[in-house]
């Protein structure tokens, strides 16, 4: 077995890993790379040749965004992925087939495409339908954390331990900057309050699916009187989230009432969640409109090179907070104690680079 990294080590985005056994091959995500003009992965025509299977972590778009090109350049093959990512894709796909149709979560289950391979997932906790992955291949074993997160609120995780792989492909998004969980949630917190007491307005830009119901969540139990406003988007996921399902943790009563639509805005103090991380489109707009009369925004993820986030973020229109859905360095090297990996790549961080090849 051989993995080749066609993107996602030594950067943060273009996650997409390609494994082959015999001349046949899959595919681990398949993501672009935000912000620069050479964005796509780096996978030869011979080798989108010999793939028999697509596997996504999640839907997030440096881990998916590439699929429409993937089948521009001849992939007719089956996309697995779990039933929430599959939805939350922007595009459509030909030929999707979903995990959980494979195996139930935890479980083994083979891939009709590939003789001899079978694999287990479990939930990684970075949003609705993230997984880790695993795969056996006569003989040979090979395990992708994915985006990896163990203390969300909101998603379960099926925490990694006690697993044997002859290599493991782990979360290090955070690289040598430190991401303590509990530390990162209460510096969030404080200063989302006091920063209320400055100004009327906080706009956080977060993704259209993971970590904004999460700050929510983390904030109404921290300040209970703070008011809340989201977009027709984020409205709608709570909605959502309320109804609850496996890939959810309970939430308290009423949680989707909590956030009012962003157009009955008063001008009394509150937080605004916009659903584009990157504030592109009227997401952009709105934050461009409330910076104009004051208000303050909060990033609590990677802004992409040249988006308007980045550009705010120059200008002191917004600050910057972290709130963790990775792993940092330590934290990776943690999770591989906890396991039997023979050899570990951590991926996903620019401070880490790696082999591009790698022979097991």
């Amino acid at each position: 077995m051989k993995l080749f990294i066609a993107g996602g080590c030594g950067e943060h985005g273009r996650n997409c890993f390609y494994v082959e056994q015999n001349g046949a091959a899959l595919l681990v995500d398949c993501g672009l790379l935000a912000g620069a003009e050479d964005n796509l992965p780096r996978l030869s025509a011979e080798q989108i040749g010999t793939l028999r299977a697509v596997f996504l972590t999640h839907s997030h778009a440096d881990h998916t965004g590439a699929l429409p090109w993937l089948a521009q350049q001849g992939y007719q093959g089956p996309v697995y992925a779990t039933l929430p990512t599959l939805t939350q894709l922007p595009f459509s796909l030909n030929h999707i087939q979903t995990l959980e149709s494979l195996c139930p979560c935890k479980m083994v289950g083979t891939v009709p495409e590939l003789s001899g391979l079978q694999v287990t997932w479990g939930r990684s906790g970075h949003c609705a339908g993230s997984v880790w992955l695993r795969f056996d291949w006569n003989g040979k074993s090979i395990l992708f954390s994915g985006d990896y997160a163990e203390h969300s609120p909101l998603y379960p995780c099926d925490l990694l331990r006690g697993q044997k792989a002859d290599l493991a492909v782990l979360d290090s998004a955070y690289g040598n900057t430190s991401a303590d969980w509990n530390q990162c949630v209460k510096k969030l917190c404080v200063e989302t309050v006091q920063r209320l007491r400055q100004t009327p307005l906080l706009f956080f830009p977060v993704p259209k699916y993971g970590r904004g119901p999460e700050i929510l969540l983390l904030l109404k139990q921290f300040a209970s009187n703070l008011k809340f406003y989201g977009d027709a988007h984020f409205l709608r996921q709570l909605k959502e989230i309320q109804l609850g399902g496996p890939w959810l943790l309970p939430v308290p009563p009423h949680f989707a009432d909590w956030v009012l639509p962003d157009a009955s805005l008063s001008r009394e103090k509150g937080v605004v969640f916009l659903s584009s991380p990157q504030l592109n489109g009227k997401a952009g707009q709105r934050a461009r409109e409330m910076a104009a009369h004051g208000a303050l925004g909060i990033m609590t993820g990677t802004p992409d090179a040249g988006s308007l986030s980045a550009k705010m973020l120059a200008d002191g229109q917004m600050s910057f907070l972290r709130y963790p859905v990775h792993l940092d360095l330590t934290q990776c090297h943690k999770l591989a104690a906890q396991n039997q990996f023979d050899r570990v790549v951590p991926y996903h961080s620019p401070e880490i680079c790696c082999q591009r090849s790698v022979q097991l």
